[in-house]
């Protein structure tokens, strides 16, 4: 199993370190980052049902690891590499993850865990935007899964969320360097995560 850039030839410094961040921001992973945050320090709080444990469980199985599922296994038997960097290919995983986003909105939803629901509404709204986009372009899926949770805690926890601002500057140069997006299909991938969430969050977050 392969990313998309380990099948081309780059080399170098920067090559390594585009590298580093890559491997460590795809959207499911970044889905797990801000339900850690979610889970420690909720700006409200999980509800009366869950734990942080619990969250982080139904956080890490509906939002993480099924969503990855699919790519991971036909990366193994070597239908696509692991970035999916065909975008013929990726509308099947599109639909899959939307359905694990939906599954864990209702999960969050019948155990009053508003803070962790409203995340799922926008990653399911990001994934269906991201997927109605690559009909027309191959938006980068690591900038729109940044952009995205960054904008949901700049959104919960204010200013004290601003460093995912170098998370986001880092992401939109490592995309391009490693050949897997323009420029350009970086920085639309980050806009539409920042775009969707914003409203997502304006419409849904303590409603």
């Amino acid at each position: 199993m392969k990313y998309g850039d380990e099948l081309l030839d780059l080399t170098g410094r920067d090559v390594s370190v585009a590298r580093a961040v890559s491997r460590l921001t795809p959207a499911p992973l970044v889905n797990f980052y801000a339900g850690l945050i979610i889970s420690i320090y909720p700006a409200t709080s999980l509800g009366p049902v869950l734990t942080p444990l619990t969250n982080m469980l139904i956080c890490i199985i509906l939002m993480v690891v099924l969503p990855l599922a699919p790519i991971i296994y036909q990366a193994w038997r070597g239908k696509v590499d692991l970035d999916v960097s065909s975008r013929e290919m990726r509308a099947r995983f599109f639909v899959f993850a939307l359905m694990c986003y939906a599954l864990a909105y209702a999960v969050y939803w019948v155990t009053f865990c508003d803070e962790m629901r409203v995340l799922a509404a926008a990653y399911f709204f990001v994934t269906l935007g991201v997927m109605l986009a690559t009909y027309i372009s191959k938006v980068s899926v690591h900038a729109t899964g940044v952009g995205g949770p960054g904008t949901a805690m700049l959104y919960i926890y204010g200013v004290s969320a601003f460093p995912v601002a170098f998370l986001w500057m880092a992401v939109v140069w490592a995309r391009p360097k490693l050949k897997q997006h323009t420029t350009m299909q970086t920085i639309a991938g980050l806009l539409l995560g920042i775009l969707i969430t914003w409203c997502t969050y304006t419409v849904l977050y303590l409603a």
